[in-house]
């Protein structure tokens, strides 16, 4: 049960404490996320362009800040979820 209610306050309480590491961490998933079907694909120049404009140019509205913050605080609480050793 504490494992659960510490998922539940990581991804809640991580946006209000560390919103920029977590933006950092979701712009990383983002990036590979969104460059991976270029390279399924076998556009190698087209995967570059996008995971460099996604990982690398600032955002360019307040959606997508929100939505890198937002992945990066589920994907960091399933990871510390999953893999946090239980006594």
């Amino acid at each position: 049960m504490g494992y659960v209610l510490g998922l539940f306050k990581y991804i809640i309480k991580g946006p209000f404490t560390n919103p920029v590491a977590f933006y950092i961490f979701g712009g990383a998933l983002m990036a590979i996320i969104s460059a991976i079907p270029q390279l399924l694909h076998g556009n190698f120049i087209q995967m570059s362009i996008t995971y460099f404009m996604t990982k690398y140019l600032p955002p360019t509205s307040l959606k997508q800040i929100i939505e890198q913050i937002l992945l990066g605080t589920s994907i960091a609480g399933i990871k510390w979820f999953l893999f946090t050793p239980r006594i």
